[in-house]
């Protein structure tokens, strides 16, 4: 996973030459070391350092680190087995939630409305 502080110490003193996209896996590195004799990547760079750090971490893993973050839900499992929690009451009315996808149903439901799931 890639870190936002390295991305920004690296945009702040070799931005000019685009080493934090190369770091980040951007291709647009290549402008950067191209054009890095005009000083307008640095100006570019030190603006992207500054994003980097008041950005939170969400929106730069959402950005960054999404083939990380898909590949950490990959071991996560659904057990669809039902359980008492299927059913919830509310004042005299009794409601049906699907197992599948969660949506509350009306009772005496045979089917889940929003996906079809046998209840």
């Amino acid at each position: 996973m890639k870190n936002r502080y390295i991305a920004a110490l690296l945009a702040f003193f070799l931005g000019g030459l685009g080493v934090h996209k190369f770091y980040l896996g951007k291709w647009t590195g290549i402008f950067y070391l191209a054009l890095c004799w005009t000083y307008i990547p640095s100006i570019i760079a030190l603006v992207e350092a500054i994003l980097y750090l008041v950005n939170g971490e969400e929106a730069f893993n959402e950005k960054y680190n999404k083939k990380a973050m898909e590949n950490s839900y990959k071991n996560v499992t659904y057990d669809p087995t039902p359980s008492n929690q299927n059913v919830s009451s509310s004042n005299d009315d009794i409601s049906i939630v699907c197992p599948k996808c969660g949506h509350v149903n009306e009772a005496g439901s045979n089917f889940c409305e929003s996906c079809g799931q046998k209840l």
